[in-house]
C-alpha cells in the first residue's frame, strides 16, 4: 500500500498529495462488446491511507472537463467508476459508480487524461495510445487498459490490456494487478534547445515535480551555475523547462546532468545525463535514408530509418517524409513529428505507424530511437519511392527501391529490411543497399546496419578493397566486397571487373561509373546472372580515367569462402 498525506471529510479545499488518488483503469473503446456494458468509463483508486471526499474533483482530457457534483467518500484501497451520467445504470455496482455530466469522450487511439483536486492541483495524469494495450487484437476494441502497479502511477509501461474474460474489471481489482515486473529507472530521452537560452528535458516517465523544479539539481558540464530556473511541466511531469543565464554556443555539443531526482513515489533517487545543443537546419547530405522495411509480415508495419551523417545537430521537427507518384510529383508529405526531437551526429531514428510492432518483432531494437508517426508514404512490396525533405520542401535524401535489391538467394523477402551500406554513397546506387543479416533477424531498427561499411583509414591508397576475403552468405559477416575511393579532383570514371584463376571475366562490379571525390561501391559475390560464384581466389581489376587524361590500373587478389 502507498501512504500519501490527504484530508478526510468534506473539506474540499485542503491540500491533497499528488497520487493520493490515481486513474486505475480506462475503457476508451467498448465496442465490440466482450462482456461489459457498451460504455466508456474511467476507474479511480484511493492510494492513500485515509478516506477522501471526491466532491468537486475533475476529470479532463484537454477538450472536455467533468466535475463530481456530489459528496462521495472513497475509502483507502477502494475503487470507483466514472462514466457518463446516462450510462451509469448499465454498471452492476451502483454504489461504486458516479455518473458525470459532460463526461469526456475517450479517444480510441490515444488521449491524455488528468485528474484534479478541487483546488486545481493535478493529482494524477495518464497518457495512453494504441500501443499501450500490448496486443493488436485487444487494441481494436472491447478491452480496457488496466494499471499493473498503483505504486508506480507515473510510468507509461505500467498499463496493459485487461486479461479478464469480460474485457475489463470496473469496480474490482485489476486482472493484471502486480503481475508484470516494470523497470522504473528514470531516464532522460531528449533535451532539446527551444532557443539559445531555453532547454526542454524529456523523461521516460513522470517524477516528483518538486524535485524536478530545483534549479541547483541541473548542471551543464563545464559551466557553473548556468541554470537559472527549472520548471516541471504538468500534468505528466515528465518534462522540464530549463532556463539558462547564458546563451548556448552554435556548433557545440553540451552534456546536461541532473541529480538528485526523486521518482514519483518519492522513495527513489536517480541521476540523469544527456547531450544537448543548438540544432542546424538540415541540408542535402546532412541526413540519409538508412534502412527501409517495405514488406512487413502480416499484421506488421513498414518502417523508414534515418541517419544523421553530418557533424551537426538536427531537429527532426524540421523534417517531412513523403514519396513521388508515377508522374514524379511529390505528394502526401507529412511532418515527422510536431514536437522538438534532436538527432545527434551518427544517430539513427526509426519512423513507423506502429512502433510497438517494431519492438515486438525485433526485441533488441533501440527503443529510444523511434517515433510513432501518423502515416508513412505507401511502400509497395515490389518497388517504390520514399524521400525526406526539410520544411522548405527541399529534398534531403531520396530512395527508389525494388525487391531485386535484396540478396538474390533469400528464400523469403518478407520481414527483411534493406540496409544502406555506406552513408557517404548516394541512395541511387543500387549496390549501396543490401538485405539485413539473418544474424540480426533481418533488421537493425535504431542501430548501425548489419551491412554498414566503415572507412579503413589505415591504407593511404586512394582505392581500397575491404575485406580481402568475403563470405557472401548473408550472415552479416563480410557479406560484401567494398570498393572505397578518394580522388583529389572531380570527373573520374571507375570500372571494376572480377576474373577467376583462369583469367576469365566472371563479373562486372561497375563499368565506367562517374564518381564523386569520395565514395564506395559494393559487390555481393554474384555474377551478372545472379549466380553466386564458387569458393576460390579471384582477381579484381580496377581502372580509373579522368578528363585530364590521368589513368590508373590496379589489380587486387580477393578470396571467396562460405
Amino acid at each position: 500500500m502507498i501512504f500519501f498525506g490527504m484530508v478526510m471529510g468534506n473539506d474540499c479545499h485542503a491540500q491533497i498529495e499528488r497520487y493520493a488518488v490515481v486513474i486505475n483503469e480506462i475503457m476508451a473503446d467498448p465496442s465490440p462488446v466482450i462482456g461489459l456494458p457498451n460504455a466508456e468509463y474511467i476507474e479511480l483508486r484511493n492510494n492513500s491511507s485515509s478516506t477522501i471526499n471526491l466532491f468537486k474533483w475533475r476529470i479532463d482530457n484537454g477538450t472536455t472537463m467533468a466535475t463530481v457534483g456530489i459528496n462521495y467518500l472513497l475509502a483507502p484501497d477502494s475503487l470507483v467508476i466514472l462514466c457518463s451520467k446516462s450510462q451509469a445504470v448499465f454498471f452492476n455496482a451502483p454504489s461504486k459508480t458516479l455518473g458525470l455530466t459532460s463526461f469526456p469522450a475517450l479517444t480510441n487511439d490515444g488521449d491524455l487524461l488528468s485528474l484534479s483536486a478541487p483546488d486545481g492541483k493535478t493529482i494524477h495524469a495518464v497518457s495512453y495510445d494504441i500501443n499501450s494495450y500490448g496486443n493488436a487484437i485487444q487494441s481494436a476494441g472491447g478491452w480496457s487498459l488496466e494499471m499493473m502497479d498503483p505504486r508506480m502511477p507515473c510510468h507509461g509501461l505500467n498499463w496493459r490490456a485487461s486479461t479478464n474474460n469480460k474485457g475489463g474489471t470496473p469496480g474490482t481489482e485489476n486482472s493484471i494487478y502486480k503481475k508484470i515486473y516494470i523497470d522504473d529507472k528514470l531516464q532522460a530521452l531528449q533535451c532539446t534547445a527551444i532557443n539559445e537560452k531555453l532547454l526542454l528535458l524529456t523523461l521516460n516517465h513522470g517524477a516528483d515535480s518538486l524535485s524536478l523544479s530545483i534549479a541547483s539539481h541541473y548542471q551543464l558540464a563545464g559551466w557553473n551555475n548556468i541554470v537559472m530556473v527549472a520548471k516541471a511541466v504538468p500534468p505528466l511531469f515528465n518534462s522540464i523547462e530549463i532556463s539558462l543565464q547564458q546563451a548556448l554556443d552554435k556548433n557545440r555539443m553540451y552534456v546536461l546532468k541532473a541529480s538528485p531526482i526523486k521518482g514519483c513515489n518519492n522513495n527513489k533517487l536517480d541521476s540523469l545525463e544527456i547531450r544537448t545543443g543548438l540544432p542546424k537546419a538540415p541540408e542535402t547530405g546532412d541526413l540519409v535514408i538508412n534502412e527501409v522495411l517495405f514488406d512487413p509480415p502480416t499484421g506488421g508495419s513498414d518502417f523508414i530509418e534515418l541517419h544523421n551523417s553530418s557533424n551537426a545537430l538536427i531537429n527532426v521537427r524540421d523534417l517531412l517524409i513523403g514519396a513521388r507518384n508515377t508522374g514524379g510529383i511529390i505528394g502526401n508529405a507529412v511532418m515527422v513529428t510536431d514536437k522538438d526531437h534532436h538527432l545527434f551526429p551518427g544517430d539513427f531514428l526509426v519512423l513507423s505507424v506502429d512502433t510497438g510492432f517494431i519492438k515486438r518483432q525485433w526485441p533488441k531494437s533501440n527503443r529510444q530511437k523511434m517515433i510513432r508517426v501518423k502515416s508513412l508514404p505507401s511502400l509497395p512490396d515490389d518497388r517504390g519511392n520514399c524521400l525526406v525533405m526539410n520544411k522548405q520542401g527541399k529534398v534531403i535524401d531520396e530512395l527508389n527501391y525494388t525487391d531485386d535489391m535484396h540478396y538474390p538467394l533469400l528464400p523469403v523477402k518478407t520481414a527483411v529490411s534493406l540496409e544502406r551500406v555506406d552513408p557517404r554513397s548516394p541512395s541511387s546506387a543500387t549496390g549501396n543497399w543490401h538485405s539485413a543479416s539473418s544474424d540480426v533477424n533481418h533488421a537493425t531498427p535504431g542501430w548501425a546496419n548489419s551491412q554498414f561499411m566503415k572507412l579503413d583509414s589505415a591504407d593511404n591508397t586512394n582505392i581500397r578493397l575491404i575485406p580481402a576475403l568475403i563470405s557472401p552468405d548473408n550472415d552479416g559477416l563480410d557479406d560484401l566486397l567494398n570498393i572505397q575511393y578518394e580522388f583529389k579532383e572531380t570527373g573520374n570514371l571507375l570500372s571494376a571487373y572480377v576474373f577467376n584463376q583462369n583469367g576469365q571475366l566472371v563479373a562486372k562490379i561497375i563499368d565506367n561509373k562517374l564518381c564523386g571525390t569520395a565514395g564506395s561501391f559494393s559487390w555481393n559475390g554474384f555474377d551478372a546472372k545472379n549466380n553466386r560464384l564458387p569458393e576460390g581466389i579471384y582477381v579484381v581489376l580496377i581502372e580509373t580515367f579522368n578528363l585530364s587524361g590521368k589513368t590508373q590500373r590496379l589489380k587486387r587478389v580477393i578470396g571467396i569462402r562460405f
